[in-house]
C-alpha cells in the first residue's frame, strides 16, 4: 500500500510537469505570426486539458499524503467524515479527469471535420472560449458524484453541472456549422469523427439525467451510470482517437492506412460499441447495480447481458482489424505524400514525416488555418487571372 501511495503519488508529479511542458510550448515557442487565437483547435484543446491537470491533479497529492499521514499517525481522515473528506478530494481530482481524457479528442475531431468538409471552422473564437468555460466549469461539479451521501449541496452541485450544457451546445453548434454545406470527403478518419459526434452526444445527454438529484437517486450504483460513462469514454473518445491516428497516420510515417480494412474497423467497432453499451441504460433503469458478480433469472436481464458480449467480442474483431491494417500499411508502403488530405493546419506545410528541424520555410500565418488562405489566395488569383484573360480576348461585355 505504501509503494501503490507513492507510485501514483510521482504518476501525478510527472503528469503535471508534462502538461507543464506542453502548456508552456503553446503559449512561449509559437511560430512568427501565430497569435494565441491563431492556434488551431486541437492546440487549444491541449492548453485546456493542460490547465486542468495544473490546477486539479494536486488535489490526488493531497489526498494521498493525507491517506499516508492518515495510515501512520491517525486522526487525519478519521471520524464520521473522513471518508467524506477523501471522496471530495479525491472528486475534486476525478471529475475533471475525465475531461483531461477526452479534450485532446474534440481537438481532433475539430481538425478532422474541417479538413474533410473543406471548409473553414465554423466559430472557432467561440469554440476556445467554450474550451475554456467547460474546464473551469469542470472543476466546479465534483460533488454530483456524491449526490446520495447527504454530504454536499446538491442545488449548487446541481447548477454547476447543467451549465455545463452550454459550453459543451456552443462546441456542438461549431462543429455542426462547420458540416453545414461542406463538400464532405468520407474518409475513414471522417467516419470515425462522425461516430465521436454522434456517441459523445448519447454520454453528453445521459449526463444531464444524471446530474439531477432527483433522477440520480434512483440511478446511482447502476449499470445506467456504466453506460453514461462508457458513451463518453469509449463511444465518444475512442472514435476520436481513432480519428486522429487515420488522419494524422501520413504524416508521421509518410505511409497511407488503407481505407477499405479501416472501413471494417469503423463499421465494427460502431456496431460492437452500441451493442455492448446501450443496453446498459435499460438494464439501469430497470435496477441492474454496478459491479455485480450474479442476479436471479427472473429479472429478465439475460439477454441483454449477452447482447452486451457478444458487442463487446465485435470490438474486439474491430480492433484486430486495427492491427492487421497497421500491419499491412507497414509491410506493403504505399507512400501517402506530404498533403494528402489537403490540411489546414501548419503540419502539413512540411515532409510527411517532417524533418527533425520541421520545416525549411513556413507560409505566412494571417489565420488559425494558414494553408487554407493559401489555398484560397491561389484559387482568387486564378480567378482574376481567368477574368482578365477573357477581357483581353474580346468576349462580349
Amino acid at each position: 500500500m505504501e509503494l501503490w501511495i507513492f507510485g501514483v503519488i510521482m504518476v501525478t508529479a510527472g503528469q503535471m510537469l508534462w502538461a507543464g511542458c506542453l502548456l508552456l510550448t503553446a503559449l512561449r515557442r509559437r511560430a512568427p505570426g501565430m497569435t494565441l487565437m491563431r492556434m488551431p483547435v486541437f492546440t487549444w484543446s491541449m492548453v485546456a486539458t493542460c490547465l486542468l491537470v495544473l490546477f486539479s491533479f494536486p488535489a490526488l497529492i493531497v489526498a494521498l499524503v493525507l491517506l499516508w499521514a492518515q495510515r501512520h499517525f491517525g486522526g487525519v481522515l478519521s471520524g464520521s467524515l473522513g471518508a467524506v473528506d477523501y471522496q471530495q478530494l479525491f472528486w475534486f481530482y476525478g471529475h475533471p479527469v475525465v475531461y483531461v481524457m477526452f479534450f485532446p479528442f474534440i481537438g481532433m475531431v475539430g481538425e478532422i471535420v474541417a479538413t474533410f468538409s473543406g471548409r473553414r471552422f465554423f466559430g472557432h473564437h467561440a469554440f476556445i472560449l467554450a474550451l475554456l468555460a467547460f474546464a473551469g466549469l469542470s472543476m466546479s461539479v465534483w460533488a454530483h458524484h456524491m449526490f446520495t451521501m447527504g454530504q454536499a449541496t446538491n442545488k449548487y452541485f446541481a447548477l454547476t453541472s447543467t451549465a455545463l450544457i452550454v459550453p459543451a451546445g456552443i462546441e456542438y453548434l461549431d462543429l455542426l456549422g462547420t458540416l453545414w454545406r461542406g463538400k464532405l470527403r468520407f474518409s475513414v478518419a471522417f467516419l470515425f469523427a462522425l461516430g465521436f459526434i454522434v456517441q459523445f452526444l448519447i454520454g453528453g445527454l445521459t449526463g444531464i439525467i444524471v446530474a439531477s438529484p432527483p433522477l440520480d437517486y434512483g440511478l446511482n450504483m447502476s449499470y445506467f451510470v456504466v453506460a453514461h460513462f462508457h458513451y463518453t469514454i469509449f463511444a465518444g473518445s475512442a472514435f476520436g482517437l481513432f480519428g486522429g491516428i487515420y488522419y494524422w497516420f501520413p504524416k508521421v510515417t509518410g505511409l497511407s492506412l488503407r481505407e477499405r480494412i479501416g472501413g471494417w474497423h469503423f463499421w465494427l467497432m460502431a456496431l460492437g460499441t452500441n451493442l455492448t453499451f446501450f443496453p446498459m441504460f435499460v438494464l439501469g433503469a430497470e435496477g441492474m447495480t454496478r459491479r455485480i458478480a450474479d442476479y436471479p433469472a427472473s429479472t429478465g436481464w439475460q439477454t441483454l447481458n449477452e447482447l452486451e458480449t457478444i458487442g463487446a467480442g465485435l470490438i474486439a474483431v474491430s480492433v484486430l482489424a486495427f492491427i492487421v491494417n497497421l500491419i499491412v500499411s507497414l509491410r506493403s508502403r504505399r507512400p501517402a505524400g506530404d498533403d494528402p488530405w489537403q490540411g489546414q493546419t501548419l503540419e502539413w506545410a512540411t515532409s510527411s514525416p517532417p524533418p527533425v528541424h520541421n520545416f525549411d520555410a513556413l507560409p505566412p500565418i494571417r489565420s488559425f488555418a494558414p494553408l487554407l488562405d493559401l489555398r484560397e489566395a491561389a484559387e482568387g488569383a486564378a480567378a482574376t487571372e481567368g477574368a482578365e484573360a477573357t477581357a483581353r480576348t474580346g468576349a462580349p461585355a
